[in-house]
Formats: C-alpha cells, structure tokens, sequence
C-alpha cells in the first residue's frame, strides 16, 4: 500500500494539485486520501478509478501498483 500511496502522491504533485483540489476532483474527503497517500487504507476499486481519472493516469497503472493486477 505504501508504494500504491506513493505513486498517488507523486503523480498528484506532478499536476500540481493540492490534497483538497484532488478530493475535490474525486468527490472523496481529504483525510481519506491522506491515509491513502501514506499507505494506512486500501483503496476499492471504484476508489482508485476515481483517482486516477482524476489525474489522468490510466486505473490499470494504479491497479498494477496496489498489486491488484
């Protein structure tokens, strides 16, 4: 989880976007993405959807990096 969080957090900052604009984007409360980012919450699959179209990353690449591909 931590390297899926990781991944997250680094794709998130490349597009310049803050933890807010992200779970703004996402319709998911900021909080909930922090603990995400840090690796202490599995995201579902519709969850990681959410984010990655939010930041443009296919799902299959965040799917592949929570070891669910």
């Amino acid at each position: 989880m931590e390297a899926l969080g990781a991944f997250i957090r680094n794709k998130r900052k490349l597009a310049n976007l803050s933890l807010r604009q992200l779970a703004e984007l996402t319709k998911l409360s900021n909080p909930y993405l922090s603990q995400i980012e840090r690796g202490l919450h599995q995201p579902s699959v519709r969850v990681i959807r959410a984010i990655s179209d939010a930041l443009n990353v296919p799902a299959q690449t965040l799917l592949a990096q929570a070891g669910l591909l």
